[in-house]
């Protein structure tokens, strides 16, 4: 952090717990960058100064004084205290997210969640749709409070932000036709020139093809949803997936096949996506989960959303 920034927080004794990210934008205007948000400053002296108030909004909470002390609570507090939980999700990804458009809301393993997560905390929640090329950007800018949606934890995704414990286990693996499952038993009988792989844009799918599919062709679909009936159809042959959503889709229909979910092509799991920093809202979360894991509810949600099994 430069040192100006230092004297101005110096000058306003804040101490910030919600977690931020604080640059220079512009070292010759002195701009400030917060969370996404850029901050107006006031030159007094010779040094930028900016308003305590803007810095909270910025990193999600709310300033309180105590002792001649300006504190940014944690994104908890603001949350209690506004009444409502920010949820973001793409709505495009079963059995995890999914915006039906007849009923003009979202349904799903991580919507149910979620709205069991804002009643244990006795909050009101507001689904906020966000695409899998901007789900870090619109964190950042602060446009929900936290993301769901099968979201795979990985390193990269930790640079920028924060993922919880995991909540289930999951890999890359192919959902093809019924009628293929004894041809395409290898990552390397899928990699051919005359096999056609369908993946959507921005997430981990669509990394994992560009890195170890060299030969087969490769179709971009906008809408993550229309991949599997695609299959299904013959318009495309494979659509690489986590191993969850290739089981969800071929339970709901006969002419799909969800191969090598036994021994996918990758290991990982899903998490909730946080803002960085903020260890009082991280421990809630972390800990909310595991009382949804002892208390079987995470089991239900499976059996419900993933087996199609209706409990």
């Amino acid at each position: 952090m430069p040192k100006k920034v230092f004297i101005v927080f110096a000058l306003f004794a804040l101490l910030i717990t919600g977690g931020t990210s604080l640059s220079l934008a512009d070292s010759q205007t002195e701009q400030l960058e917060l969370n996404g948000k850029t901050l107006s400053t006031v030159t007094v002296n010779g040094n930028p100064y900016v308003s305590v108030k803007q810095v909270a909004q910025a990193a999600g909470g709310d300033v309180h004084k105590k002792a001649n002390t300006y504190v940014i609570g944690s994104r908890l507090d603001h949350i209690l205290k506004k009444g409502v939980i920010r949820v973001g999700t793409t709505g495009d990804y079963k059995p995890f997210t999914y915006f039906n458009p007849k009923t003009k809301e979202y349904e799903g393993y991580d919507i149910e969640a979620a709205k069991l997560m804002a009643e244990d905390l006795g909050v009101k929640i507001t689904f906020v749709k966000t695409s899998w090329p901007t789900l870090m950007e619109d964190l950042n800018k602060n446009k929900f409070d936290i993301a769901v949606g099968g979201i795979s934890r990985n390193t990269d995704r930790q640079k920028t932000a924060h993922l919880t414990h995991p909540y289930i286990n999951d890999g890359k693996a192919p959902l093809i036709r019924q009628e293929d499952k004894e041809k395409y038993t290898s990552l390397e009988a899928i990699d051919q020139p005359d096999v056609t792989i369908g993946v959507n844009p921005g997430g981990t799918n669509q990394k994992f093809v560009n890195a170890n599919i060299t030969q087969a062709k490769v179709v971009v679909i906008e809408n993550n949803l229309d991949i599997p009936n695609m299959v299904a159809e013959e318009k495309v042959d494979v659509m690489i997936t986590d191993s969850i959503e290739a089981i969800y889709y071929a339970s709901q229909d006969s002419r799909l096949y969800a191969a090598l979910t036994d021994n996918t092509f990758t290991k990982s799991q899903k998490g909730y996506l946080m803002h960085r920093g903020d260890a009082v809202f991280q421990n809630w979360v972390n800990l909310w989960m595991e009382e949804m894991e002892l208390n079987g509810e995470f089991d239900r949600l499976k059996e419900k959303w993933i087996y199609n099994k209706g409990v």
